[in-house]
């Protein structure tokens, strides 16, 4: 599995995180959506398409789906939003978000068909209660399509969230992927949009929109094709969360030797363990290619390093540590 599929994943899965980036999205840094206000859904989509005679089922994985609901203007609000990460450019895109919508969709009508029980409701549009479970007689045109007249679906809202170091160079639509000869036609298609956070093809005053440090990590990804250390160092001695350091090791490469302190990891005392860590192995390597003693080179790390003895024996024998 890739890093989209482990450490992204995990990482925006976080509620905050995720919220911060819809509200970057949808509200332009505004924050509407609350953490507290999203529920994780089943990321696993299985459904019948809708009007699929051949009952054939179709499943597909979603990388993240929650449930926001809220109270908007004294009126509950629910929005279905769902998140594909990736770190490569996916040219197929506006297919693959545009049919996991569909099947959210096709599934919530199944979901009402099934709510809707017919026994013991004799006329049509009669609606009964027994024993809590709805009851209701559907006329022929609602038992068509499983929906009454004045049933309304929850909207589902996709992101594709794109770490990838290069400019997203795919298509941003239905429409750009098509081959239309026709201008006249575009009347009778129906587009299909992606709705794209992509760190690399943001401006630097975009990074301001998101409240959490989210945004940290967004601007280090947007210049994690020049030098990563020159990155950490220009953006100062900053601590932010296990979850951030981890994530931005992993999709950076970074290789970096965290240490938790309190209020968090700080990235260039991070990067600075890494590289002492990196020298001292390199003197050990030479000292034992001189036949020196284990004993030698302990005391030799400890006086140069100012480590611990202890720090010296997990890099000379990692089983002992």
């Amino acid at each position: 599995m890739g890093v989209m599929d482990t450490e992204g994943k995990q990482y925006l899965s976080n509620p905050v995180f995720f919220a911060d980036a819809f509200n970057y999205l949808l509200y332009d840094g505004e924050q509407v959506i609350k953490p507290d206000e999203l529920q994780e859904l089943d990321t696993t989509e299985l459904t019948v398409p809708y009007g699929n005679n051949a009952r054939v089922p179709v499943q597909k994985y979603r990388d993240l789906l929650k449930m926001w609901n809220a109270m908007m203007d004294e009126n509950a609000i629910y929005v279905i939003l769902g998140a594909e990460l990736q770190d490569k450019v996916h040219y197929g895109m506006p297919v693959k978000d545009g049919l996991y919508d569909m099947l959210g969709y096709s599934k919530q009508i199944a979901e009402i068909k099934r709510s809707y029980k017919q026994e013991d409701a004799t006329e049509e549009g009669e609606i009964t209660v027994d024993n809590g479970v709805l009851k209701i007689k559907l006329t022929s045109e609602e038992f068509l399509s499983g929906l009454r007249k004045d049933d309304k679906l929850i909207p589902i809202i996709t992101a594709v969230v794109y770490f990838g170091d290069e400019p997203w160079d795919g298509p941003k639509s239905l429409f750009e992927m098509l081959d239309v000869r026709d201008e006249r036609l575009y009347r009778f298609l129906s587009d299909y949009k992606l709705n794209l956070i992509s760190p690399v093809d943001m401006d630097e005053d975009e990074f301001e929109k998101f409240h959490t440090e989210l945004g940290y990590a967004m601007r280090l990804l947007k210049h994690q094709s020049e030098d990563a250390d020159e990155i950490i160092v220009r953006e100062g001695h900053r601590k932010v969360s296990s979850e951030t350091a981890y994530f931005l090791n992993a999709a950076m490469k970074l290789n970096l030797e965290f240490e938790v302190e309190p209020g968090g990891v700080d990235m260039c005392k991070s990067m600075e363990r890494r590289d002492q860590k990196n020298e001292v192995t390199g003197v050990i390597k030479g000292m034992k290619l001189m036949g020196a003693s284990d004993n030698d080179i302990i005391g030799k790390i400890v006086e140069t390093y100012h480590v611990t003895r202890e720090y010296v024996l997990a890099l000379l024998a990692p089983k002992q540590a």
